[in-house]
Order: structure tokens, then C-alpha cells, then sequence
């Protein structure tokens, strides 16, 4: 008597659902599309610890695999490997989404699922991305869902993604305006103590201040340097001026705090736009791709002198 078999294939996928839905917290919210799967398999609605849902969506593209083939990379201290033969057609409608996409491959002989930031790495080889038929996307042993250290680094990649268009227009705003950010900050050093900031000034101070700030945010660079609230009330609490918010002495100790983090976010810009993404770069934002090009971290005083 014959019966229905059930595929490999269909096993390979159930698999895979279950190691996704034991690699995500609990609370996370997992959506299966019952629509016809044209590259999406399902979307993920993080939730705060707290239980707080505040619309942190992404996408997924699952694929199972019995095992991976591993290979060590010296230079970056890891196993990593390449899973290939995505079609550029499917990769097309992901840069098309709305919402940051990954492509999460389960190794069912481990049970464990490792994830690749889409829109981020077709950035990184984005040549190969417009002249071949298919692309391969990397994988990292670090970058395992299931694992504390690993759901952080997917949690950054998804932050990162969906703040890519702020990162691109705050790029802009402070490679066009450096001269006048680094100038402001070298000139406002070692002044008279005693004396108020002026308003144009603070407003500028304010400026910089939350560009650099957003800037360290998007690019995962610590923020080490006090919040602007406390600034202000530190500065109150010793002046007790009822004209002036803030005075010079504040400006003396904050101003090199500014400066070495101009220089961090410049260095991670400019190795972003010139390195790891340069094509990308050149191709859609060629006149900052041109400012980072220009840029010398090392010599921003030839930028006002």
C-alpha cells in the first residue's frame, strides 16, 4: 500500500521555522507571510523587554542547510562563509523594502541561525551587486542569533539600517559644513572664563553638538561625553546667571571632547564611503563620496588656516 511521502525539503523547512522561533526572544513577535513567498518568508516585530512594541519591523528570508563550511579568517579572528546563489531579481524587491531585510540561514546539524544584514553587505559589494546574475551573502559565526553577543550585533545592524537615510543626510550636512564645525570648535578653547556664551554661539554649540551625537549613535561609536541637559544645568548651578545659559568655562572643557569625536566620526565615514562601501558611494552620492575622498582626518587645520 503506497502513502504520501513527505519531502526533504519540507522537513529542511519545518526545521528551520522551529530553530528561528527558539533563536528570537520570546517576546518578539513573528509573522509568516501566507502570501506567495517572493523573497520574504516573514517579518519580525521586536518588543522591548518591557513588553513596549513601538513598531521595530524587519524582514526575513529563511533558508535551511544541513551544515556550513567554516574557514577561519586570520585577519578578523573568526569563522565566517559565504552562502551564494541568491538571485538579483530576489535582491532587487529586498533594496525595494521598506523595512531593514535579513537573510537568516539555519545550520539544522547545530540547531543554531546565523544572519546576514542585506541591504548593508549588497552596499559592500555593490559592482558585483549591478553586473552579475546572483550574489553571495557572508556569513559570521559571531552573527548567530541564538546567542546574547550575536542578538545585540543583529539588534545594532538593524538600528543601523533603519536609520541609513539619517546617517546619509547627517554625512552630508557635516562634510559640507566642516570647516565650520571644526573652526567653531578649535576657536571657542581657552577663552575668558567668566564671560557668556553667546546665543548664536550656543545655538551653534547645540548644533554640532547633536550631530555629532546622532552621528556616534548611528555608527555604533560611545557617547562619553555628558548629555546636553546636564550641561546646561551644571553651568547654571555654577554661574547662577539669570542672562547667560552658558559661559566659556563650560565651552573650554567641552570643546576637545567635541573635537576628538568629530575625529572619530570622520575616521568611520570616510573608511564607510572611501573602503567598505565605495562603490555604493561613488555611484549614488558622488559629491559626498568627493568630500570623503577629500578629507584629511589627520590635517582638519588646513581646513580654516
Amino acid at each position: 500500500m503506497k502513502y504520501p511521502k513527505r519531502p526533504p525539503t519540507h522537513i529542511k523547512e519545518t526545521e528551520s521555522w522551529k530553530i528561528l522561533q527558539h533563536s528570537v526572544p520570546s517576546e518578539w513577535m513573528v509573522r509568516g507571510v501566507s502570501e506567495r513567498d517572493y523573497g520574504i518568508d516573514c517579518y519580525i516585530e521586536m518588543v522591548g523587554r518591557d513588553g513596549s512594541v513601538r513598531g521595530d519591523l524587519l524582514s526575513i528570508q529563511l533558508k535551511g542547510t544541513e551544515s556550513l563550511n567554516w574557514v577561519h579568517n586570520e585577519k578578523q579572528k573568526r569563522q565566517e562563509t559565504k552562502f551564494s546563489g541568491i538571485k538579483i531579481e530576489t535582491i532587487n524587491y529586498w533594496m525595494n523594502l521598506a523595512v531593514p531585510v535579513f537573510l537568516c540561514i539555519a545550520e539544522t546539524s547545530t540547531k543554531r541561525l546565523y544572519f546576514a544584514p542585506v541591504k548593508q553587505q549588497v552596499r559592500n559589494q555593490y559592482k558585483k551587486y549591478k553586473n552579475q546574475q546572483s550574489l553571495s551573502f557572508l556569513l559570521r559565526t559571531d552573527h548567530r542569533l541564538d546567542d546574547e553577543n550575536g542578538l545585540l550585533k543583529f539588534i545594532i545592524c538593524y538600528i543601523q539600517e533603519k536609520n541609513f537615510k539619517e546617517l546619509t543626510e547627517l554625512s552630508r550636512l557635516l562634510l559640507i559644513h566642516l570647516p565650520q564645525y571644526y573652526g567653531f570648535i578649535i576657536e571657542n578653547q581657552e577663552l575668558d572664563p567668566f564671560l557668556g556664551v553667546e546665543p548664536d554661539d550656543e545655538l551653534m554649540f547645540v548644533h554640532i553638538y547633536l550631530t555629532l551625537h546622532n552621528l556616534c549613535n548611528l555608527l555604533a561609536i560611545d557617547w562619553d561625553i555628558k548629555w546636553l541637559s546636564d550641561i546646561f544645568h551644571e553651568d547654571k548651578e555654577t554661574w547662577k546667571d539669570s542672562y547667560y545659559n552658558l559661559h566659556n568655562l563650560t565651552f573650554t572643557k567641552l570643546m576637545p571632547q567635541l573635537n576628538n569625536k568629530l575625529v572619530e566620526v570622520l575616521t568611520s565615514i570616510k573608511k564607510i564611503m572611501t573602503e567598505y562601501q565605495s562603490d555604493f558611494w561613488e555611484t549614488k552620492q558622488y559629491i559626498i563620496y568627493q568630500k570623503a575622498i577629500e578629507l584629511d582626518v589627520s590635517n582638519l587645520d588646513s581646513l580654516i588656516f
